[in-house]
């Protein structure tokens, strides 16, 4: 049986298959689909990443200086996503801001998706390499949820849309950005104050880092360099107990697996 997201019997959509795709009810296949490849899929591509912006397995992390700003919008698209699933029709003059934003977000999943398909498609042998084929999935989601939200009980093109579009866009991808650019500065002035100030003023900066949403890897790396070349015994424990904090992991650790 089909539902709506209010619960209600609703008839099946009839017609091609992408006339169905993008009708204006929600059936409760599209809505496991939209669940697994809008929500969870992208937290464990995230979570597994080994090649893009976390881990490298043939080496440094693709993408790495994106990797707060790929996080954010994300972060902004699931919850959007979430909330566009949850109250659908009830979201009234909110519908077209939510709409322009998941369709920037489909964009955004599109263009990581393409960014990487080289390297996927290589990586298909080792089977994790499918991971890389999510975005495109992803990006499907982002944009049924959108345009469906966007054109908010199937009424035609307007002006309204057209603004709500424009709107979202900007504000899916201007929050990500300040908040990332916000997050890369707070973190490189803290950084700096670990690798020059005292133990006491080294502390505060670990302390200023952890209430932060997130501390990208490469804003870690001038630890791990100056961690190489420090002589002075008490500034190299101050180094490594800070970067023990801040990543999680032992910086004699990282360095090992630098060095393979």
């Amino acid at each position: 049986m089909t539902f709506e997201i209010t619960g209600e019997p609703a008839r099946r959509p009839r017609g091609s298959f992408w006339k169905r795709q993008f009708a204006p009810n929600l059936t409760e296949p599209q809505m496991v689909f939209d669940v697994v490849f809008g929500v969870i899929a992208p937290i464990l591509c995230f979570y597994f990443d080994p090649l893009v912006f976390k881990g490298g397995i043939v080496g440094p992390p693709l993408h790495q200086p994106y990797q707060l700003f790929a996080y954010a919008i994300t972060a902004l698209e699931i919850s959007l996503l979430v909330v566009s699933i949850l109250f659908d029709r009830r979201l009234g003059r909110w519908s077209g801001f939510v709409g322009g934003a998941l369709i920037s977000g489909a964009v955004f999943s599109s263009i990581v998706g393409f960014a990487i398909l080289p390297y996927s498609s290589i990586a298909l042998v080792l089977l994790i390499g499918a991971l890389g084929f999510i975005p495109f999935l992803t990006a499907f989601v982002y944009l049924r949820v959108g345009w469906r939200a966007l054109k908010h009980e199937a009424q035609p093109v307007d002006r309204s849309m057209i603004n709500g579009l424009l709107v979202g866009a900007i504000i899916a991808l201007v929050v990500p950005a300040l908040l990332s650019l916000y997050v890369a500065r707070s973190a490189s002035k803290s950084i700096d104050t670990i690798l020059h100030g005292d133990s006491q003023q080294a502390e505060n900066a670990v302390a200023h880092l952890r209430w932060l949403p997130f501390v990208p890897q490469q804003n870690l790396e001038p630890l791990i360099n100056a961690y190489l070349v420090e002589t002075d015994i008490n500034r190299k424990e101050i180094i490594k107990n800070s970067y023990q904090v801040l990543a999680g992991e032992n910086i004699e650790n990282r360095l090992a697996i630098m060095n393979d």
